[in-house]
Parts: C-alpha cells; sequence; structure tokens
C-alpha cells in the first residue's frame, strides 16, 4: 500500500512540474519587422500595432514570449515546421493559409493599396497593366496581381524596405502591398516623394494570428482577444497607431 501511495504521490509531483513548466514555456513569435506601423524595431525594441496587441495577450493569456524576427515570406513555413509557435506582422487569412495553419479570430480588416512616385500617371488598379511593379514573397498581394493584373511585371522582394528602394530608384512603377503599411510609410519616410492611391484594390481582408495546426494556444489567444476588445484595450492601440479607435 505505501508503495502504491508513493507511486501515486510520484505521478502527481511529475504531472505538476510538467503543468509548471508547460505555463513557464517562452513562446516564440515570429514577426516581419519591416512593416510599419505593425511591426518594427525602434530603439533597440519591437514596437507596433501587432506589438502592442501582443503584449495585452500574453499579459491576458499569462505567457511569457520571445520576437523571432524574419522575413514575412518565412513565417508559414516556420510554422509549418514548428520553428516558432505563433506569428503576427498583419498576416491576411487566405483560403491556402488556413488550409496548413490556424488563425486567431479576426482582429483586424485590411486592404490592398497601390503606392507610386509623386508625378505618377497611375490613377488606380486598372492602370497596372504592363508596369514594372514591386511586391512582397509570400503575401496576399502577388496573388492578386497575378489573378487581376497578369500582364503585369512583378519582382517579388523579401521585405518591404527592398520594394520602396524599388520604387525609388525607377526601378518599378508601383508598390502592391498592404495599405495600411502603405499609408504610414507615405505619411512618413515617403512624404514628398511617393503617393498613395486612394481606393485600395482589395478590400474587407480579414488579419488575424497565426499557428502551428492543432496549437491550443488558439483558444486561449481569442479569449484574450475578447477581453481586450471588450474593455478598450484593443480601441486604445488602435488610436494610438491609426490616429482613432476602431470602427
Amino acid at each position: 500500500m505505501k508503495r502504491r501511495a508513493f507511486f501515486g504521490a510520484l505521478v502527481a509531483t511529475v504531472a505538476l512540474a510538467n503543468a509548471v513548466m508547460a505555463q513557464e514555456k517562452t513562446i516564440v513569435v515570429g514577426t516581419d519587422i519591416e512593416a510599419k506601423p505593425f511591426d518594427f524595431a525602434q530603439d533597440g525594441k519591437y514596437v507596433g500595432f501587432d506589438q502592442d496587441l501582443l503584449a495585452e495577450i500574453a499579459k491576458e493569456s499569462g505567457f511569457k514570449y520571445t520576437v523571432n524576427p524574419m522575413d514575412f515570406g518565412a513565417l508559414i513555413p516556420a510554422l509549418q515546421t514548428a520553428n516558432i509557435d505563433m506569428a503576427i506582422s498583419s498576416i491576411f487569412m487566405t483560403d491556402a493559409r488556413k488550409k496548413v495553419v490556424d488563425f486567431s479570430d479576426v482582429y483586424f480588416t485590411s486592404a490592398l493599396g497601390v503606392l507610386v512616385p509623386e508625378t505618377s500617371d497611375i490613377k488606380s488598379g486598372a492602370d497596372l497593366g504592363g508596369k514594372k511593379i514591386a511586391s512582397v514573397t509570400g503575401a496576399a498581394s502577388t496573388t492578386w496581381l497575378k489573378q487581376n493584373v497578369p500582364t503585369a511585371e512583378v519582382t517579388l522582394f523579401p521585405q518591404f524596405s527592398n520594394m520602396v528602394m524599388e520604387l525609388q530608384s525607377g526601378r518599378a512603377e508601383a508598390v502592391v502591398y498592404d495599405y495600411p503599411y502603405l499609408a504610414y510609410y507615405a505619411k512618413t519616410e515617403g512624404k514628398g516623394k511617393v503617393k498613395l492611391l486612394e481606393k485600395p484594390v482589395g478590400e474587407g481582408i480579414p488579419v488575424g494570428i497565426a499557428f502551428p495546426k492543432g496549437s491550443n494556444l488558439v483558444a486561449k489567444t481569442n479569449e484574450a482577444l475578447k477581453k481586450i476588445q471588450a474593455d478598450g484595450r484593443y480601441d486604445a492601440i488602435h488610436k494610438k497607431w491609426f490616429g482613432e479607435a476602431s470602427k
């Protein structure tokens, strides 16, 4: 009886230790840090809309995390190989991505935009045919370009900064990418050099946080998101980065 009691106590102790270890595990979060105003590096820290939201989710869910910066096109493969535990970087929830990773509930609604030089005569997405276009590897904009502007000469780059350099050098006539990124750049570093076409070329695209298939972090994240959106923290973060509360 004593041996059975000892064995039972040992099993319980091991189970408790495993549970504690699981809680203390540091979550690895993949992020493209050239994604202003969502994710970028400033004064040695990772900042932006996504990063503020991530901090609140971690606080609400009770987990520690570390940010692993990588090219946007590497995020989904890194989730598939379990090299990261989650990815946040304004990731569009496309049907193709849903087949290979799990997503949180929608936390932002985005669109695709067109960025051109200040003197460009491109006025809408309909004018992109036959033009030299820059976009990001693995982004939803590449699919849109293939489907809607098949005659465009598209060059793909790993980072946002690469596209901007291509545009400023004259090697690209337009950049097609996430509208909020382009809007932020046009108002800041690109002011007076580039302009963003006012009308998006793709509207109402849901954005979510991505996870490996079957991750138990999905439910925890969704629960945290609901609380953050309900108590006003989400609106405060949105206003901080976009100048207004979410609609």
